[in-house]
């Protein structure tokens, strides 16, 4: 009876330490989006890149158009994958989204967009290595790839993710007009 005590305590203290891990994470991404990213009309790829270029037409704030469009897309991965995988995802996605919409209120922190691109990639490289190191995703196009994947195993993940950001990208070239802006979201 102690041991099993035992084992559900670690358990217990294992998750809370995996949940505070993937709320660094989020913060990160979320600081990438809402200080770097977002307000120098820099779109990078995912959902997240398209939450941004819809924020600029109307005035819904991108973390909560992240959210919005993020939902059937884990109801997708909750189906493929089950609810055990996407607990973790989910949380993801909610604490980006209110960070980035909380975060959203300080602006950007510099006007300059290599130095905007280059924090904002960083920060985002960042987060995500954490995430995915908790085990969590942090929602859109990490769940759809899971889910083409596995229809077409032969094409590697990093296609996937080259081919939807560059049509993110691609996207916010024609909307902005600005080819400048786009090659710095490429970064």
């Amino acid at each position: 009876m102690n041991t099993f005590l035992t084992k559900k305590a670690k358990s217990v203290k294992g998750r809370l330490k995996r949940y505070i891990i993937i709320t660094i994470g989020a913060f990160f991404y979320a600081a990438a989006i809402s200080l770097f990213l977002d307000p120098n009309k820099i779109a990078p790829g995912g959902v997240m890149g398209i939450s941004i270029l819809i924020s600029h037409f109307c005035n819904i704030q991108s973390g909560t158009i992240n959210m919005v469009l993020n939902i059937p897309i884990m109801l997708l991965g909750l189906k493929k994958f089950g609810w055990r995988f996407m607990c973790s995802t989910v949380y993801s996605v909610f604490m980006i989204s209110i960070f980035t919409n909380i975060l959203s209120i300080h602006g950007a922190l510099t006007d300059d967009l290599l130095i905007a691109g280059v924090i904002g990639g960083i920060l985002l490289g960042i987060s995500l290595a954490i995430t995915f190191k908790s085990g969590a995703t942090t929602g859109g196009v990490d769940i759809i790839i899971k889910v083409l994947r596995l229809k077409w195993r032969h094409i590697k993940t990093n296609i996937f993710f080259l081919l939807s950001d560059s049509m993110v990208i691609f996207a916010a070239w024609l909307i902005y007009q600005n080819m400048t802006v786009a090659f710095y979201a490429g970064i």
